[in-house]
């Protein structure tokens, strides 16, 4: 009689078990850096159509206005940002025409413009669209909390974020025409910039790009976190580091960065931007701060090399 083979009585030993838990486990750990590394890939994809289509409603404003949208309109409870005014060119016209001039923009008569959820507007590599941000209330607590659609590109408002606000006591900006081109973006508060004033050229001038959201301080009180971050209302025009940024101090270094004037995004090492001709490309976190205000200025005829 054949002696019976004890090891095929028996499992796996446990010296097998751990063994093949060890190499499920390694491959796990190589894979894992892979999808992520995909995924990121999709999302940043995705990042960037929509900064296509914001570039193209950009465009197609210019062509029905004669002007790229204004930066915004005002800087009180009731102007609204160029986000508002390219509605009807990403087919969001319902939401263009449901808005109630003259009415602050957290009164419930300009829900529906102010609170829908806007897909293009959010980045999906850090968040999903929401309206889950406070209004901002003249830089005082918010009246109506979480509820304001989000966003997280910015227009291009030149070398600092509040071109053309100058004096501090100037409170119509519709009506200020001259500015200086060689500091100026093409959207900033008040701007009716057409495409004859981009003398540098509108491949070589930025557009819209993501916008950099500074961390939370521990000494903010609680309903003042999305205005201390510029995270407010997107729609709305009160808060300027809502919509807009500048290129004065270059690119965000990373989430840790405190300025919130800088553009800068989720993606590793690198910021996405629409420009005035449409076209999408990313810069790197490092790009030098000269070669960015070159890009971002209407004017001054610098020679700028892009990838």
């Amino acid at each position: 009689m054949q002696p019976r083979n004890r090891r095929s009585d028996y499992g796996f030993t446990l010296v097998e078990l751990l063994v093949v838990i060890a190499i499920i486990g390694i491959l796990v750990a190589l894979l894992l850096p892979a999808i992520q590394a995909a995924r990121e890939a999709a999302r940043r994809t995705e990042c960037m159509n929509h900064l296509k289509q914001i570039g193209v409603a950009v465009q197609t404003h210019h062509d029905v206005k004669k002007h790229f949208p204004h930066g915004r309109n005002g800087r009180d409870q009731e102007s609204v940002s160029w986000a508002y005014f390219i509605l009807p060119q990403i087919e969001e016209q319902a939401l263009y025409d449901a808005f109630v001039d003259g009415v602050r923009v957290d009164d419930n008569q300009n829900a529906k413009t102010m609170r829908t959820p806007v897909q293009i507007y959010a980045c999906p590599s850090r968040r999903p669209p929401a309206a889950d941000r406070n209004f901002d209330n003249n830089e005082q607590p918010p009246i109506v909390l979480a509820a304001a659609s989000l966003g997280d590109y910015a227009a291009n408002a030149g070398l600092e974020e509040d071109t053309a606000l100058e004096p501090e006591d100037w409170e119509d900006p519709l009506t200020r025409k001259i500015i200086d081109i060689t500091l100026a973006g093409p959207i900033y508060t008040g701007s009716s910039i057409n495409a004859r004033k981009v003398i540098d050229g509108l491949s070589k001038t930025l557009a819209v790009g993501e916008k950099h959201i500074r961390p939370v301080e521990s000494d903010w009180a609680e309903e003042m976190v999305h205005f201390e971050q510029g995270d407010t209302a997107f729609l709305a025009g009160d808060n300027i580091f809502a919509v807009l940024r500048c290129s004065e101090e270059g690119l965000a270094t990373g989430p840790d960065d405190d300025d919130d004037k800088k553009f800068g995004g989720p993606h590793p090492g690198v910021t996405l931007f629409v420009y005035l001709d449409g076209h999408a490309d990313g810069l790197s976190n490092d790009t030098d701060v000269e070669m960015l205000k070159g890009l971002s200025t209407i004017g001054g005829e610098e020679v700028v090399r892009t990838q």
